[in-house]
């Protein structure tokens, strides 16, 4: 880099040229909003060597910032001993595959981590980079994946980091709009709809479906979550989103890609009758059981609709729980009611509405302002997780 000029890819040079001022450090790295900008996720921030000696005494160590050297520096005795300082300091430092090479150990000591250009190696080469990483307790990111193959093959290795255009970072948009496959997105879906499902069978099924997989991390780690530490394995994102908001999930992905060739409000009806009854439910004081079902029954009463079958046909091939299939069959029961007093509004049915209310102890005016709620929270895709 020219350390003249200004760079978007790292800290220039010009920052620390003549006294050292520590307040303009802190003011790029903290004011600018590193966190805010990495989402709480600790972002690789790549340094010239130059910029490096003169960070060193003064940066401070964070576990949200780590330091990448370009694989254009030279490994020499000098960038040794900054590379030492910043171990001792506990930095993150990020090498390349050069630290791996036989001769540069006291390189491999000092890193945190090695990124790997996987692109062109053999799963042998591969394999002998991560037991000498593994040896001295460096962890390796994969970098420049660019398929589901590729990711799907390199997942063999038990590897946490992955970088590469399979990995752009998704929004909620598009996680709806990446096409997936129908028939593991609807194996997926019977899996969760089984009261306690297993979650090694689950982990087990969407490893085979990177694609879907990738769509789960992503949006749990969407900017909405704010968390600390992300999520960066299946596993991990099974456990933390739970059993009733993967259910959430996979529902409204397997709508979306059932009604993708329809009108495109049919989805968007579907989802905020889902919330409409969750909502609703809540507000009737029900079991958490009977809330999570009723944001299935509000989603599942317009399959009509999405699949182009009759309710019966529909519930069959989705093979949905028991109590929802009664409340959407016409039988009496807890979900029957959430989900008429929600088609009661909808149709403007005012007179059903009050008889509906009050058979259920419900105040019929907290029925429009939780409808309100639903459509906020469509605007915004909090009613997602909520």
């Amino acid at each position: 880099m020219n350390p003249d000029q200004l760079s978007n890819k790292c800290i220039p040079l010009s920052v620390f040229r003549g006294k050292f001022d520590s307040k303009l450090l802190n003011d790029v790295l903290v004011k600018a909003g590193l966190e805010h900008l990495s989402d709480n996720k600790t972002v690789i921030i790549p340094f010239e060597r130059r910029t490096l000696k003169s960070v060193l005494g003064y940066f401070y160590s964070s576990r949200t910032a780590g330091i990448e050297l370009s694989s254009e520096e030279v490994f020499d005795d000098e960038l040794l001993d900054l590379l030492r300082i910043g171990k001792r300091n506990q930095f993150f430092i990020i090498l390349d595959e050069r630290a791996l090479h036989e001769g540069k150990e006291e390189f491999l000591k000092c890193a945190s981590h090695i990124k790997l250009d996987v692109r062109n190696k053999s799963s042998e080469y591969i394999r002998k980079k991560v037991e000498k990483a593994q040896a001295y307790k460096t962890k390796i990111i994969f970098d420049q994946i660019r398929s589901d193959d590729e990711f799907r093959k390199l997942s063999a290795f038990n590897n946490d980091f992955f970088i590469g255009d399979l990995f752009a970072k998704q929004d909620l948009s598009e996680v709806r709009t990446n096409k997936l496959n129908e028939g593991s997105l609807l194996n997926v879906f019977q899996h969760v709809m089984r009261e306690d499902y297993c979650y090694k069978k689950l982990t087990d099924i969407l490893t085979l479906d990177s694609k879907l997989a990738h769509k789960l991390i992503a949006f749990l780690n969407s900017a909405m979550y704010g968390r600390e530490s992300g999520i960066y394995s299946i596993k991990q994102a099974i456990c933390f989103i739970g059993e009733n908001n993967m259910r959430k999930f996979i529902s409204l992905l397997t709508a979306q890609e059932l009604t993708d060739s329809r009108p495109g409000d049919i989805y968007f009806k579907a989802a905020g009758r889902a919330r409409f009854c969750e909502l609703l439910a809540k507000k009737m004081g029900k079991k958490r059981s009977v809330i999570d079902r009723a944001f299935l029954s509000g989603l599942f009463s317009s399959l009509p609709d999405i699949l182009g079958l009759d309710m019966e046909e529909a519930l069959e091939l989705l093979q949905v729980h028991q109590d929802i299939r009664k409340a959407l069959t016409g039988k009496q029961c807890e979900l029957k009611q959430v989900v008429d007093i929600v088609l009661a509004y909808e149709d403007a049915d005012w007179e059903r509405l009050n008889q509906l209310s009050a058979r259920c102890k419900l105040s019929v005016d907290s029925v429009p302002k939780l409808y309100q709620q639903m459509l906020e929270e469509m605007q915004t895709d909090t009613y997602l997780m909520n």
